[in-house]
């Protein structure tokens, strides 16, 4: 008896053990297509147009998210909206609730069960006692925004960490906030923009982050290794992985108190590592389902059309003793005169020049290069057909790899 009693202990273990860990719906999931972000400044006002300059949406639905905890299916559908200019990263939603569904595991329909819950305080639901950031900011319905900018938390090797969580509610009133999760947890409001307003058949709202927020947070939460700048954020062709996380409530009438419904995620068809999105750990880095490529007219290190280009390749070699294991990158560095000031173009434009950086594995940090440029063309610059030499620092180098490839800023890997 004790034999039988312990395998049917060992088998509701098991069975626990597998409801805990697999994390989303059975059928896969469908990938976001690329979203392109225009530069723009849409008005933070709570009302979703079309007109404002935000990007295409990122569809929130069944088809593009994994759901967590409960098999309870998805009964709300999003559109998630983009736009970044010099003073942030914008971000909107259009959600629709209480849609019709039918929960796979029983067969049972899902009718009118599901409406917007406004939140009334801090979340209350969904609290670990013993890890103080794994609520959901608000209780009521809680959309979140994961933000990994430029891929850098992904290419430091943070793929089963956390990026931050920048989580909306609205309150009675129309009254929407933001709580930050992750990293320096806390309310947020009065330090972004974010303004919603329930609808008839959901809500919507829409915010802005700062750009020092941002690049404050992403430090932090990297714990120093990846380092970020406004001028790399804002730059024509700069990508960021993110996810769109809906933290879904309603009002429970057998417990008589508001409730989770269930926690949905825009993850990849495939994680990094090699599992399928649907069921992998949805929150983490390697989750983040949406892909945003910047398009701009920002005066990023590509962005100006009046930019000096040689005649000849240029290749810039650093100094220092070591010359082991060299790499090189292509770097975007500001031209000036031979008195050292910045050339400008007609308009008053900074003129970048496109140089070749050689960098070594070991010297990086000492290590400065020079390079110099024989012909500007005719009429680009300030300074005609002069010559021009400038100097950079390894620093420059380094950040300039940011605007190269898929836009992933170089940062040492997590040890």
């Amino acid at each position: 008896m004790r034999k039988i009693s312990a395998i049917i202990a060992c088998v509701l273990v098991l069975a626990m053990s597998f409801a805990m860990t697999v994390t989303a719906g059975p059928h896969g999931v469908v990938e976001n297509p690329p979203i392109t972000v225009p530069t723009g400044t849409p008005t933070v006002d709570g009302s979703v147009t079309n007109n404002e300059g935000w990007s295409t949406a990122a569809l929130m639905n069944a088809e593009t998210c994994g759901y967590f905890w409960k098999q309870n299916p998805l009964t709300s559908d999003g559109n998630i909206l983009f736009a970044v200019d010099e003073t942030g990263f914008y971000f909107a939603g259009k959600i629709k609730e209480n849609l019709h569904a039918v929960n796979e595991l029983t067969g049972e329909e899902v009718i009118d069960t599901n409406y917007f819950v406004y939140s009334t305080g801090e979340d209350w639901i969904d609290v670990d006692s013993a890890d103080p950031t794994s609520h959901y900011g608000y209780d009521g319905d809680v959309f979140g925004l994961l933000l990994d900018p430029l891929g850098g938390l992904l290419s430091a090797g943070f793929n089963n960490d956390y990026t931050p969580w920048y989580l909306v509610g609205l309150f009675e009133g129309d009254q929407a906030k933001m709580y930050r999760q992750k990293v320096s947890v806390g309310d947020i409001t009065d330090q972004v923009k974010v303004a919603g307003k329930k609808t008839s058949d959901g809500w919507e709202f829409e915010a802005m982050i700062p750009w020092e927020i941002i690049i404050k947070d992403i430090e932090d939460i990297s714990y120093g290794d990846v380092v970020l700048t406004k001028e790399e954020l804002i730059a024509d062709g700069a990508q960021y992985k993110c996810a769109g996380m809906y933290q879904d409530r309603f009002d429970d009438p057998e417990a008589g108190e508001v409730a989770t419904w269930g926690r949905y995620i825009t993850v990849p068809t495939t994680q990094l590592d090699g599992t399928a999105g649907h069921m992998g750990k949805g929150d983490v880095v390697q989750s983040c389902g949406i892909t945003l490529n910047i398009s701009n007219t920002l005066k990023g290190p590509e962005a100006d059309d009046t930019t000096a280009t040689p005649d000849d390749t240029t290749t810039a070699t650093p100094g220092g003793d070591d010359n082991t294991s060299a790499e090189t990158e292509t770097a975007f560095v500001e031209v000036t005169d031979d008195k050292g000031n910045v050339v400008t173009d007609a308009s008053g434009n900074k003129v970048t020049q496109k140089v070749t950086v050689k960098v070594t594995s070991k010297a990086t940090t000492k290590a400065t290069a020079k390079a110099t440029t024989k012909k500007a063309t005719t009429g680009t610059t300030t300074g005609g057909n002069a010559a021009q030499t400038f100097d950079i620092g390894i620093a420059v180098a380094l950040g300039a790899l940011a605007t190269s490839g898929i836009g992933f800023v170089a940062t040492k890997k997590r040890k």
